[in-house]
Formats: C-alpha cells, structure tokens, sequence
C-alpha cells in the first residue's frame, strides 16, 4: 500500500473517531462521578464542565464534555508528535496514532468529563520538551501536575526512579522535591490486609487496552526491561504499572492516577513488534502478520461494542449490570418521573441525586426514591424501546 493510500486511510478512520466521539458524548447522559464533580467540585473540571453549559447550552449531553473532547484532539496531536520522535518512518508512526485512538482507555477518557485527558496533555508535553532536549522547559512544566490531582504522586516517584538509575542529580533533586510536596498535599495511603485486588488491577488494564494488546503490550515493556533502550517513557511507563500492581495487592487502587502514564508508551510497543518483524525473512513474517491481526481486531471490537452499547440494553438478560446503567438508568429514571408529574423526590443515593437533579428532578417533595418494592409504593418503570428493563419506587416519607 503506497503512503498516500495510508494517510487516505487514516485520515479517513480519524474523521470517524470524531464524528462518533461527538454522537457518543451528545447521547451519553452524564455519570455519577460527573455530577458530583458538576455540583460540587470547584477545580478545574467542574470549571470546564460550567463553561461548556454556559456556551453550549442546548446540545443535549455533550455541552459539558465539549471541552474534554478539544483536549483529546490535542492529545492525539501531541501523540503523533511524541511517536514521530521515537519511530523511524511515517507508516509505523500512523499505526502508533491509530492504535492509540482505538484503545478503550483513551475513547472513555475523551467522552467523560475527568483529568484524564489534561494529565495525558500535560505528561506528553513533558515527554516532547524532553526528547527535544529542551530539559529546563520540561522541568518547569513539572509543577503544573501538582494543581491538577492526586495521580501527580505517581509520576513523580516514577521521574525520580529515572533520574537515580540514571544518576541526574539535578533532576533527582528536582523531582525528589516535587514528590515530596504532592506527598505533603495529597498524601498516599497503604492500607489493609492483602486482598485479592491483583486480578482486578489486571482486569481494568486489560480493559482500557483490551485484552490481547495488554498482554503484548506487558511483554514488550519485560521485553525492554531484559535488553531494550530505556527510556524515560519506558521508566515512567514500566514504574507506574509495576507500582499499580504492586499497591493492589494490599488494596484496592484508584486507576485513573496510574493509567495515564502507562498507554503513552504505546509507541515502544509498535517499535519493538515492527524491530522483531522486520528483521524476520519474508516467509518466515506470515505469524507475526497474523498475531497483529488477531490483536488489532480484539482491539477494535472491544471498543466498538464500548461505542455502539446501547443496544446491548436490549440484549443482556441482566441490563442492570451493563457497564453503562449507572449513566443511564437514572435518566430514565427521572424521564420515568416527570411522565408521572413527580418533579421532586428524596433518595439515599448521593450520586444519584446528583444526577436527578441535573435532569432537574430535585430532592425534597416528601417522596422518597427507593428500589425496594414496599406496600405503599408507587411502581416507575425504566423503559428503553418499549422493554422494561428495572422498576424503582416511590413512597410517601411519613407513610
């Protein structure tokens, strides 16, 4: 395929990805950690979330993701730029951008309102200064990540590594401090007994990578570790998550602070895969093309079914365990209660009542919203296309 058939191509899948991202984002209705973010929150996303209501005030859901999908626009052109650094010719490089915006990591983060998407903007920036050799500009960006969220601990632990297996004593210094403040601000707790969080660390990477791209991805990072260059995205990369999973043996963690720092080293992934193919005799390069495909198509169906979900409502014996019912059944459920004149109503559910009241279901009224069948109760049906598919209550308090 000539280069021109391949930048044909990949502009083409980029301008789904948008096109999608939108339609998602504009019909998602917004999650439990959203809505308490929107209502409660005072930093930089519940900031950006209001700005997007206030200018973009009547296009459905995605108003307050606006601003979350800009930044995941930047991203991918700061990837495409981070993987031109370290990948030698154009071909690899588009493949690296690809795999990057199909991963199921990445598309959940553009369509959610979260730092996710500022973190990933913040550390690639980071990455780009430094492979520029341009270091002072990447050191004084450094501090930034303090003022954004907790997962600033991770990295810096993970740059102080770096700076001592490599003996920058500036850098060591320098990191060693930031650390040390994002310890005094946000604290990092290990607590508990071992439990059993190991399999379920694995279970979210494989998620946000899918599964069969996590496992060569985990290789190709051993890999490196046995005999490859090591990099400062290596370090970063291999030190968080060897961290992560180390932490989830004693407790539950918190992914989001550590997945960011992880998925950025996709690029050494793909150099590596191309490394060992290339130097492969043609007959003998058929198992490594169909290793790639195999891999790549688990990898685009695991996210298209993240994409196209819905319908899965109306598949699953279940629909309550869908990964999407908690952003959805509680618009449903307020849709529910407005057909039934209810227009305020109590509930034990603190995220749910924050997402009631964004549908402008507001609490009070002297009803309360259970899913407990009682004597006294009123039945409300969570309807998608004519099939219901959970019923909620509604109950006098004093009765």
């Amino acid at each position: 395929m000539s280069m021109i058939r391949v930048r044909a191509a990949a502009t083409l899948i980029l301008s789904l990805h948008i096109v999608v991202l939108l339609w998602v984002a504009w019909g998602l209705p917004i999650g439990p950690s959203e809505a308490e973010i929107y209502f409660t929150g005072d930093g930089l996303v519940a900031r950006m979330m209001h700005l997007g209501r206030l200018f973009f005030p009547d296009i459905g859901f995605l108003d307050i993701r606006l601003p979350f999908l800009f930044i995941h626009l930047v991203n991918l052109y700061l990837f495409y730029k981070l993987s031109s650094l370290l990948l030698k010719d154009e071909t690899t490089v588009i493949i690296s951008v690809l795999i990057y915006l199909f991963l199921p990591g990445i598309v959940s983060s553009a369509v959610l309102a979260s730092t996710t998407g500022i973190i990933l903007a913040l550390y690639q920036l980071f990455l780009i200064l430094w492979l520029k050799k341009r270091r002072i500009a990447a050191m004084a960006l450094l501090p930034l990540f303090l003022f954004i969220d907790r997962s600033c601990v991770v990295l810096y632990f993970a740059l102080a590594l770096y700076a001592l297996f490599r003996r920058e004593k500036d850098f060591l210094a320098w990191s060693s401090l930031l650390f040390a403040l994002a310890l005094w601000k946000y604290g990092f707790s290990v607590h508990g007994k071992p439990k059993n969080y190991f399999a379920d660390t694995i279970g979210l990477y494989a998620a946000i990578f899918s599964p069969l791209l996590f496992l060569y991805f985990f290789y190709a990072m051993y890999r490196i570790l046995l005999k490859g260059e090591k990099s400062i995205i290596w370090y970063v990369s291999f030190s968080v998550m060897i961290a992560s999973l180390l932490f989830s043996i004693r407790q539950r963690i918190p992914i989001q602070d550590f997945a960011p720092y992880v998925v950025v080293a996709v690029p050494l992934m793909v150099r590596l895969f191309f490394q060992t193919f290339r130097v492969r005799l043609p007959q003998f390069r058929k198992r490594y093309l169909y290793l790639a495909a195999t891999v790549l198509g688990v990898l685009a169906l695991n996210t298209l079914v993240l994409l196209f979900h819905k319908p899965l409502f109306l598949l699953m014996k279940e629909p309550e365990k869908h990964f999407a019912a908690p952003f959805y059944f509680p618009y449903w459920c307020a849709q529910a209660l407005k057909r039934e004149g209810i227009m305020s109503v109590d509930t034990k559910n603190v995220e749910l009542s924050y997402q009631l009241r964004y549908y402008g279901v507001t609490s009070g009224g002297g009803l309360l919203l259970s899913e407990r069948r009682c004597d006294r109760c009123e039945k409300v049906s969570i309807r998608y296309r004519n099939r219901e598919l959970k019923s909620c209550y509604v109950s006098k308090i004093n009765s």
